[in-house]
């Protein structure tokens, strides 16, 4: 048996270097190797042990950057035949009609409230432009989302008003100077990805809100600004392999890139100087040059941190009324298995734009179910405060997507044509799979197909009341 202290000179304790030192010296005839041997195990079991502990921190610190590089990957290069989504960086993949049942294959819970323009940002080389053209009274929004997972950058009706703006992302490297005209919005990294959506109410309204979303465009400095936007042609690219790296050494691989592009706190940089002692250092991570106490460390640990992780999705959520909603996003910094949970979901707004709640459970406590019937009630003058609007979709529970259904209608909410309210003004919605036979419930049905199903009510510029979970929905009512 051998121990290359070359290789594992960075892994381990200086006090343990000198008894390997000495373990490892050559035997002379009549030596008992068996204490050296001991000496050696135990070393290499500390090793181990380190590289498993340092590897939890790595994964659970380094997800999202990893997540973002996946998405960023398989969304800017041709990796499928069929691709759905592509476009290359720092240009916009615009979904130019509103989402239908099948959508939830490439979307996760679309909505029915407005069309999406995806792209993903590279600062590294100089600032990228975006327009936002005069929106009138339409209600737009933007997820900007950073390497970190953290969500600084608000783009929206209530920060940039009704359109008619030039913003420039800049990254931290960037020291030049910018057009006139355009507004900087700093950035602490390099890579970005940034959802923007356009309120669409569909019908004859469809076209008119496509053509403007295709109005909001990119360019890198310098490059002149294109007048409408227009998706690239998928098949004029070379077909790549998809990367997976969230459950192999390519996760290490991809976190060392990520974190050689896009700079991390100062109050990080110990972090990165610990983790050199597994392979995190200067140069490209090569895990073959690991040795094999560390590389079982490293194993152990993203499998590990992948628990870790699934499990703290559990942690993101908090219930009001029996609804389930998320005020961290964006904002966690140091909680990292947090972050990184919320960076496997795929994240969502700032609270001071849009509210998002779930609900999975009658108010009975039992799985919602298009086996049964429901109704949810707003009483007088609790309708959802909103500045924009409000609205509620049914989704498949194991799809987690639109559900198809005879009369079209995968949503409802105050911009639905047609609802019926009570005398006294309040307004009850029929959620089940049949027609209600009652014509007040009939107006007022949002179709839920045969099988369990979820719920999620939206709530576009929500009043103080809703951001800060003062008020919550009604309560879903099972019938008899």
């Amino acid at each position: 048996m051998t121990f290359n202290l070359q290789r594992g000179l960075r892994l381990l304790p200086a006090t343990a270097l000198l008894v390997l030192a000495a373990a490892a010296l050559p035997l002379r005839a009549g030596d008992d190797a068996g204490p050296a041997r001991a000496f050696m195990a135990a070393m290499q079991a500390a090793a181990e042990e380190e590289a498993y502990a340092m590897g939890v921190e790595a994964y659970l610190y380094g997800y999202p950057r990893v997540e973002l590089a996946r998405r960023i990957h398989n969304e800017t290069r041709r990796v499928s035949p069929r691709q759905a989504i592509f476009a290359p960086p720092n240009r916009f993949f615009y979904f130019d009609r509103l989402a239908r049942p099948g959508d939830g294959l490439v979307l996760k819970t679309p909505n029915d409230d407005t069309l999406y323009a995806s792209a993903y940002l590279d600062l590294s080389a100089g600032p990228v432009l975006l327009h936002v053209p005069p929106v009138g009274s339409r209600y737009y929004v933007a997820l900007v989302v950073d390497a970190a997972g953290n969500v600084d950058t608000r783009i929206g009706r209530k920060v940039t008003g009704p359109g008619g703006v030039d913003l420039a992302f800049v990254g931290p490297g960037f020291r030049g100077r910018l057009p006139a005209g355009e507004e900087a919005l700093r950035q602490s990294a390099n890579d970005l990805w940034l959802l923007m959506r356009v309120a669409s109410s569909g019908g004859d309204d469809g076209p008119v809100a496509t053509r403007l979303l295709e109005r909001f465009t990119l360019r890198e400095l310098g490059a002149p600004r294109p007048e409408r936007g227009r998706n690239a042609p998928v098949e004029a690219q070379a077909l790549e392999a998809p990367l997976a790296p969230l459950d192999s050494f390519e996760f290490f691989a991809q976190l060392h890139r990520m974190l050689a592009r896009n700079p991390v706190p100062p109050q990080d940089h110990g972090l990165l100087a610990r983790w050199e002692r597994i392979g995190l250092g200067a140069g490209a991570f090569d895990a073959d040059r690991l040795s094999p106490a560390v590389r079982r460390g490293l194993e152990r640990a993203i499998a590990s941190g992948a628990r870790i992780v699934a499990a703290a999705q559990f942690s993101i959520a908090n219930t009001l009324n029996g609804w389930n909603y998320a005020d961290k996003i964006g904002r966690i910094r140091n909680d990292w298995a947090l972050n990184a949970a919320i960076a496997r979901g795929g994240y969502g707004n700032l609270p001071e734009d849009a509210v998002y709640r779930q609900r999975n459970l009658d108010a009975r406590g039992e799985q919602l179910s298009g086996a049964r019937r429901y109704t949810l009630t707003f009483a007088p003058g609790e309708l959802p405060p909103v500045g924009a609007f409000w609205s509620i979709t049914a989704y498949d529970q194991s799809r987690f997507d639109l559900l198809e259904n005879p009369i079209r209608r995968y949503s409802v909410g105050d911009r639905t044509s047609g609802l019926r309210h009570a005398p006294d003004g309040s307004l009850t919605l029929a959620l089940q799979a049949d027609e209600p036979a009652d014509p007040v419930l009939r107006a007022n049905w949002l179709p839920v197909g045969a099988g369990a199903f979820f719920l999620v009510m939206r709530c576009y510029d929500p009043a103080p009341a809703i951001a800060q979970g003062r008020w919550a929905p009604p309560e879903v009512m099972a019938g008899p």
